[in-house]
Parts: C-alpha cells; structure tokens; sequence
C-alpha cells in the first residue's frame, strides 16, 4: 500500500519531481529538434566523455557527428558538412580546442559553438570565449546545459 500524507499536505514538486512534467519537456524538445533536423559535431579527445556527450545529444534527436582532434573537425567542415551546434573540448590532440575554434571561425562558421572542459579556471574561460565559442561550459555535459541552447536553435 502506498503511504499517504496527512490530510491538506501535498507532495512539492521538487519531491514529485517527473509528475508527467519531465516527459512533457523531453517530448517537446524531440520536436524542436525534429522539426529542424538539428545536426551537432562533438570534438573531444577522450573517447569516453565524446561517446557520452553524443548519446545525450541524440537522446534528444540531434544527429550527430564525433571526431577525436581538431583537425579532423576542420576537415570535416572543410568539406562542406554543416552543423547546427559544434561542441568542441579544449584539450585535443593534433589540433587544440582554442586553434580548432579559430579555425573553425576564420572558415565563415557561424553556427553555434559550445566549449566544454575540465579545466574551469576564469583564464581558460576566456581563452576559449577569445578563440570564438558562444558558451564555455565545465564537464561534464548535463541536460542543464545543452536543453537552453537547444531551445535556442529552434527556429534558425
């Protein structure tokens, strides 16, 4: 039998935290991204946190690309292939995340571009805002993050 609460109390919606609500949002955001066939590129050097990060952007509909180093990436670009949203880390081999997004910028890419890293220190903030990221972002990756900048995608 499931427990009650005494008469007049209701659960908060911090306790009842999904309520149908958490669903609800999921759903809509698979529009969002449904109906603009939105497209992402997760740079990251270490297998496990890119392989991570792809599985939440598609969790929410995205597509998804993943390359290991910055000049990959750039190749990649360089092709022709498009993206919606670029997720890119700092440390990389070959290429880093600061030249890569330079790089990235000086090629005419104006999409919207996200740097992620461990090192969470204000000069590496604005290193990478410098080298031309929209939003710096500490790792790991969290729905808190990426479900705004989704939302603002929406529509471009």
């Amino acid at each position: 039998m499931a427990p009650t609460l005494p008469s007049g109390d209701q659960a908060s919606d911090q306790d009842n935290w999904d309520n149908g609500r958490l669903a609800h949002k999921r759903q809509l955001l698979t529009e969002i991204v449904l109906r603009n066939r939105l497209t992402a590129l997760v740079v990251g050097g270490d297998t496990t946190c890119r392989v991570l990060e792809q599985l939440l952007l598609r969790s929410y509909g995205v597509q998804t690309q993943g390359v290991d180093n910055g000049r990959d990436a750039i190749a990649l670009i360089a092709s022709g292939v498009k993206f919606n949203l670029i997720i890119i880390d700092m440390i990389l081999s070959v290429l880093n995340g600061l030249e890569a997004t330079r790089q990235i910028r000086d090629m005419g890419v104006h999409c919207k571009m996200l740097g992620v890293t461990a090192c969470s220190g204000e000069s590496e903030r604005q290193a990478f805002l410098a080298a031309g990221v929209d939003v710096f972002i500490e790792k790991p990756l969290d729905p808190e993050h990426l479900v705004p900048i989704l939302r603002e995608l929406d529509g471009q």
